[in-house]
Protein backbone atom coordinates (compact mmCIF):
# COMPACT_ATOMS: atom_id res chain seq x y z
CA UNK A 1 0.00 0.00 0.00
CA UNK A 2 1.22 3.64 -0.61
CA UNK A 3 0.26 5.96 2.15
CA UNK A 4 -1.05 9.32 0.40
CA UNK A 5 -1.20 12.81 1.46
CA UNK A 6 -1.09 16.08 -0.62
CA UNK A 7 -0.92 19.69 -0.13
CA UNK A 8 -2.84 22.00 -2.34
CA UNK A 9 -3.24 26.07 -3.38
CA UNK A 10 -6.19 27.89 -4.14
CA UNK A 11 -7.54 30.53 -5.48
CA UNK A 12 -7.39 33.86 -3.75
CA UNK A 13 -7.74 37.04 -5.23
CA UNK A 14 -4.77 39.33 -4.68
CA UNK A 15 -6.05 42.59 -5.82
CA UNK A 16 -3.59 42.65 -8.80
CA UNK A 17 -5.89 41.41 -11.24
CA UNK A 18 -3.48 38.21 -12.06
CA UNK A 19 -4.06 34.45 -13.13
CA UNK A 20 -5.53 32.58 -10.45
CA UNK A 21 -7.70 34.85 -9.07
CA UNK A 22 -11.25 33.18 -9.69
CA UNK A 23 -11.32 29.00 -9.33
CA UNK A 24 -11.38 27.23 -12.17
CA UNK A 25 -14.02 24.96 -11.53
CA UNK A 26 -12.36 21.84 -13.14
CA UNK A 27 -9.70 22.24 -10.88
CA UNK A 28 -10.08 24.03 -7.41
CA UNK A 29 -7.61 22.78 -5.95
CA UNK A 30 -3.92 22.34 -7.42
CA UNK A 31 -1.54 19.63 -5.86
CA UNK A 32 1.66 21.47 -4.51
CA UNK A 33 2.98 19.14 -2.61
CA UNK A 34 2.64 15.03 -2.85
CA UNK A 35 4.13 13.38 0.22
CA UNK A 36 4.14 9.45 0.37
CA UNK A 37 5.02 6.55 2.55
CA UNK A 38 4.99 2.69 0.81
CA UNK A 39 4.16 0.15 3.48
CA UNK A 40 4.68 -3.53 3.46
CA UNK A 41 1.71 -6.62 4.61
CA UNK A 42 2.45 -5.15 8.35
CA UNK A 43 2.42 -0.98 7.87
CA UNK A 44 6.32 -1.16 8.33
CA UNK A 45 7.51 1.16 6.17
CA UNK A 46 9.64 0.50 3.15
CA UNK A 47 10.18 3.89 1.81
CA UNK A 48 9.24 7.24 0.86
CA UNK A 49 8.15 9.44 -2.01
CA UNK A 50 8.22 13.69 -1.49
CA UNK A 51 8.18 16.40 -4.34
CA UNK A 52 6.92 20.02 -4.69
CA UNK A 53 5.17 21.21 -7.82
CA UNK A 54 5.25 24.33 -9.57
CA UNK A 55 1.61 25.58 -9.28
CA UNK A 56 0.27 27.06 -12.69
CA UNK A 57 -3.31 27.54 -12.47
CA UNK A 58 -2.80 29.48 -8.78
CA UNK A 59 0.75 30.55 -9.45
CA UNK A 60 1.03 32.85 -5.76
CA UNK A 61 0.65 30.77 -2.76
CA UNK A 62 -2.61 31.68 -0.90
CA UNK A 63 -2.36 33.18 1.89
CA UNK A 64 -4.40 30.43 4.37
CA UNK A 65 -2.01 27.57 2.46
CA UNK A 66 1.59 29.45 3.03
CA UNK A 67 0.64 29.89 6.78
CA UNK A 68 -0.28 26.35 7.58
CA UNK A 69 2.27 24.82 5.48
CA UNK A 70 4.84 27.08 5.52
CA UNK A 71 5.51 27.12 1.98
CA UNK A 72 6.29 30.56 0.33
CA UNK A 73 6.28 31.52 -3.47
CA UNK A 74 9.87 30.96 -3.58
CA UNK A 75 10.21 27.39 -2.38
CA UNK A 76 8.92 26.13 -6.01
CA UNK A 77 11.23 28.26 -8.00
CA UNK A 78 12.88 25.35 -10.22
CA UNK A 79 9.95 22.72 -9.02
CA UNK A 80 8.51 20.11 -11.60
CA UNK A 81 5.58 20.97 -12.78
CA UNK A 82 2.29 18.16 -12.00
CA UNK A 83 2.59 16.22 -15.38
CA UNK A 84 6.53 15.65 -14.28
CA UNK A 85 6.03 15.05 -10.96
CA UNK A 86 3.13 12.83 -10.91
CA UNK A 87 5.11 10.10 -13.56
CA UNK A 88 7.59 10.30 -10.64
CA UNK A 89 5.06 9.63 -8.69
CA UNK A 90 3.59 6.68 -10.19
CA UNK A 91 7.47 5.58 -10.66
CA UNK A 92 7.35 5.42 -7.05
CA UNK A 93 4.55 3.65 -6.80
CA UNK A 94 4.90 0.48 -9.35
CA UNK A 95 2.32 -2.00 -9.00
CA UNK A 96 1.13 -0.96 -6.00
CA UNK A 97 -1.83 0.74 -6.69
CA UNK A 98 -3.93 0.65 -3.47
CA UNK A 99 -3.43 4.45 -2.17
CA UNK A 100 -3.91 5.18 1.92
CA UNK A 101 -5.41 8.16 2.42
CA UNK A 102 -6.83 10.22 5.77
CA UNK A 103 -10.22 10.92 4.33
CA UNK A 104 -11.66 10.93 0.70
CA UNK A 105 -10.56 14.94 -0.30
CA UNK A 106 -7.00 13.69 -1.44
CA UNK A 107 -8.08 11.07 -3.68
CA UNK A 108 -11.26 13.80 -5.22
CA UNK A 109 -8.40 16.21 -5.85
CA UNK A 110 -5.66 13.98 -7.13
CA UNK A 111 -7.96 12.71 -9.79
CA UNK A 112 -9.06 16.77 -10.79
CA UNK A 113 -5.41 17.23 -10.83
CA UNK A 114 -4.77 13.97 -13.15
CA UNK A 115 -8.19 14.85 -15.41
CA UNK A 116 -7.29 18.65 -15.75
CA UNK A 117 -3.51 17.85 -17.18
CA UNK A 118 -5.05 15.07 -19.44
CA UNK A 119 -2.85 12.77 -18.18
CA UNK A 120 -5.42 9.48 -18.54
CA UNK A 121 -7.18 8.92 -22.07
CA UNK A 122 -10.50 6.50 -19.89
CA UNK A 123 -12.30 6.71 -16.84
CA UNK A 124 -10.08 6.67 -13.23
CA UNK A 125 -10.56 3.77 -11.14
CA UNK A 126 -8.15 4.16 -8.05
CA UNK A 127 -8.14 1.39 -4.97
CA UNK A 128 -7.70 3.25 -1.76
CA UNK A 129 -8.22 2.82 2.02
CA UNK A 130 -9.87 5.25 4.03
CA UNK A 131 -7.70 5.50 7.31
CA UNK A 132 -9.47 7.78 8.84
CA UNK A 133 -12.40 6.44 8.94
CA UNK A 134 -10.53 3.40 10.76
CA UNK A 135 -8.98 5.55 13.10
CA UNK A 136 -12.07 7.45 14.13
CA UNK A 137 -14.11 3.99 14.61
CA UNK A 138 -10.96 2.66 16.19
CA UNK A 139 -10.31 5.28 19.01
CA UNK A 140 -14.28 5.34 19.70
CA UNK A 141 -14.41 9.38 18.59
CA UNK A 142 -18.13 10.40 19.84
CA UNK A 143 -18.14 14.59 18.40
CA UNK A 144 -19.47 13.02 15.41
CA UNK A 145 -17.84 13.18 12.11
CA UNK A 146 -14.63 12.18 11.52
CA UNK A 147 -11.16 12.62 14.18
CA UNK A 148 -8.58 14.71 12.27
CA UNK A 149 -5.20 13.74 11.92
CA UNK A 150 -3.04 15.40 15.18
CA UNK A 151 -5.97 13.95 17.48
CA UNK A 152 -5.41 10.43 16.20
CA UNK A 153 -1.51 10.88 16.89
CA UNK A 154 -2.23 12.15 20.33
CA UNK A 155 -5.39 10.13 20.98
CA UNK A 156 -3.46 6.62 19.76
CA UNK A 157 -0.15 7.99 21.67
CA UNK A 158 2.22 8.10 18.83
CA UNK A 159 5.50 10.39 18.82
CA UNK A 160 4.78 13.77 17.51
CA UNK A 161 8.86 14.20 15.69
CA UNK A 162 9.96 18.10 15.99
CA UNK A 163 10.73 17.81 12.07
CA UNK A 164 7.83 16.59 10.95
CA UNK A 165 5.23 19.62 10.77
CA UNK A 166 1.47 18.57 10.18
CA UNK A 167 0.12 20.18 6.80
CA UNK A 168 3.32 18.56 5.41
CA UNK A 169 2.25 16.10 2.71
CA UNK A 170 5.41 13.88 3.35
CA UNK A 171 4.78 13.86 7.60
CA UNK A 172 1.29 13.85 7.10
CA UNK A 173 1.71 10.49 5.25
CA UNK A 174 4.34 9.53 7.77
CA UNK A 175 1.75 10.41 10.85
CA UNK A 176 -0.78 8.41 8.54
CA UNK A 177 1.10 5.42 7.73
CA UNK A 178 2.20 5.54 11.62
CA UNK A 179 -1.72 5.27 12.43
CA UNK A 180 -2.42 2.61 9.84
CA UNK A 181 0.86 0.12 12.19
CA UNK A 182 -0.40 1.11 15.55
CA UNK A 183 -3.99 0.21 14.60
CA UNK A 184 -3.19 -2.60 12.44
CA UNK A 185 -6.23 -3.83 10.67
CA UNK A 186 -6.72 -7.38 9.90
CA UNK A 187 -8.00 -6.64 6.45
CA UNK A 188 -9.04 -2.82 5.81
CA UNK A 189 -12.03 -1.82 3.45
CA UNK A 190 -10.56 -1.47 0.06
CA UNK A 191 -12.64 1.44 -1.58
CA UNK A 192 -12.92 2.56 -5.53
CA UNK A 193 -13.29 5.96 -6.80
CA UNK A 194 -13.98 6.92 -10.65
CA UNK A 195 -14.86 9.68 -12.13
CA UNK A 196 -18.53 9.38 -11.26
CA UNK A 197 -18.07 9.89 -7.61
CA UNK A 198 -16.68 13.73 -8.98
CA UNK A 199 -20.33 14.28 -10.35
Amino acid sequence: MIVLDLEFNQAFDFGDGGRGSEPDPRCRFEIIQIGAVKVDGQYNATGNFNILIKPILYPKIHPYVEKITGFKNADFYGAPNFPEAYTKFREFIGDDLVLGTWGYSDIKALYRNITYHGLTESSVIMKYVDIQRIATKYVGFSKGGTIGLKNAVEALDITIDEDKHFHNALSDAYYTAEILKKIDPDKPTIRIFNSRHIK
